[in-house]
């Protein structure tokens, strides 16, 4: 019989972010006076983020481009059909076609692409977020994980990739990942403090939860987990892992239709 496949760190970080985007999602539409809910679901979307800079993988599904034009679809249209942001699929999408060329730019130019890349996100951080869902905050939190997954493909350990190693092209990595993992905080608790005007006790929660992610997220690497739990769990993180994004989808798809058709249970 054949072994089945370890609980991997990436399992459990998926699995978290579902947790926090169900919370989120379920404050939004169902719950009145929702803040404390929207300050958990915060710390969702990074998480994809840096994963998605993270991983070397190229290929851009299909199915992304057809849910995040659903879903948008479906935003509008309980919107009464106004212009919303793009669903974050399409970021998605538009992170995986343009990292490659992002860390050719990192390999060559070191740390005069690292500054300009993050100047420009910074100063493009006005007109992105009606381009798509969460615009250059989230792109400065994929070129963390980009950074972060250049230091692992530079030190000596599990998830090191040879044939991927810049080692003598960047210098001190670990810190270009620190650094950018401090400005896609500090930028990502700005932003969100300006859209949803948290008090201070909410506020400070925020920065609690966002340094907690950082430090989790500094420290990731991928491959098997040290914990690994009993087959059932496992097998349900294993799911999540896989089936991450579309469990999204379904949800927030689901919510939307929802609220649509028994508009007196929603907020």
């Amino acid at each position: 019989m054949p072994s089945r496949r370890a609980v991997d760190n990436t399992d459990w970080l998926k699995t978290i972010a579902i947790i926090l985007f169900s919370i989120d999602h379920f404050g939004y539409f169902f719950i009145d006076g929702n803040q404390w809910w929207s300050v958990i679901g915060r710390l969702a979307a990074p998480v994809f983020f840096f994963l998605l800079g993270y991983a070397h993988t190229r290929k851009i599904p299909f199915s992304w481009i057809w849910l995040a034009f659903m879903l948008t679809i479906l935003d509008s249209w309980n919107n009464d059909w106004t212009w919303v942001s793009p669903n974050i699929l399409f970021s998605l999408a538009l992170i995986r076609l343009a990292r490659p060329g992002v860390q050719i730019l990192l390999q060559r130019f070191d740390w005069t692409a690292f500054v300009l890349l993050v100047a420009t996100l910074f100063a493009m951080l006005p007109i992105t977020a009606d381009i798509v869902e969460y615009g250059s905050e989230g792109w400065l939190w994929a070129l963390f994980g980009i950074c972060q997954r250049i230091y692992v493909d530079n030190s000596p350990g599990p998830d090191t990739n040879q044939g991927t190693a810049t080692q003598g092209i960047i210098r001190n990595p670990r810190l270009m990942s620190l650094l950018a993992c401090l400005v896609a905080t500090v930028v990502c608790v700005w932003q969100e403090q300006l859209d949803y005007s948290f008090s201070g006790i909410q506020l400070a929660a925020l920065v609690f939860g966002m340094s907690i992610l950082s430090i989790g997220l500094c420290l990731f690497l991928r491959g098997p987990s040290r914990i690994q739990p009993p087959e059932l769990l496992a097998s349900v993180l294993r799911f999540a892992g896989r089936h991450t994004l579309e469990i999204y989808a379904i949800q927030l798809a689901g919510f939307e239709i929802i609220i649509n058709l028994l508009p007196d249970i929603a907020v």
